[in-house]
């Protein structure tokens, strides 16, 4: 089946469609600024780390997000938990890192150590469908822009 995301003339308005849009969207300007570093300044990204809301259900936010940066998607039994968690685990890091240890480091050998997760790859009607779903998100971004130009 079509895992795209589209808004044009003849398409089938469906509540999974709906649904997806609005997830598809909300990673939008995360997938803008990832396709710079993975596409254009060649950074290498082995997996990504996901925690907060989006993966409150099981699997969901992560495939979506695995699609998004075709790149495997690593959550704990934690991810849907808590609100800053991010940065709570960084000033922990700065406060109680030993000598010479990486964040890295500190993360794989404490904080997860003994952590159950799951790891999703990305699918490949996923990484297409996103593609053509950030086509139409970026063409809209003008239209955006003028909206907010054109304040009334």
């Amino acid at each position: 089946r079509d895992r795209s995301v589209s808004r044009g003339l003849g398409d089938v308005y469906k509540r999974q469609n709906f649904m997806r849009v609005h997830l598809y969207t909300s990673l939008g300007a995360l997938k803008t600024g990832m396709d710079i570093l993975l596409k254009k300044e060649g950074v290498k990204l082995d997996r990504m780390m996901g925690h907060g809301g989006l993966f409150k259900t099981k699997g969901v936010g992560q495939r979506i997000l695995a699609g998004a940066i075709d790149t495997p998607v690593y959550v704990m039994e934690t991810a849907g938990e808590g609100g800053a968690w991010g940065i709570a685990l960084l000033a922990d890091y700065l406060v109680n890192k030993e000598e010479g240890e990486s964040l890295t480091d500190y993360l794989d050998n404490k904080v997860f150590h003994n952590a159950e997760g799951s790891g999703m790859d990305p699918v490949a009607e996923d990484v297409e469908g996103y593609e053509k779903f950030m086509e139409k998100y970026t063409k809209g971004l003008a239209i955006e822009r003028a909206a907010v130009d054109c304040q009334i």
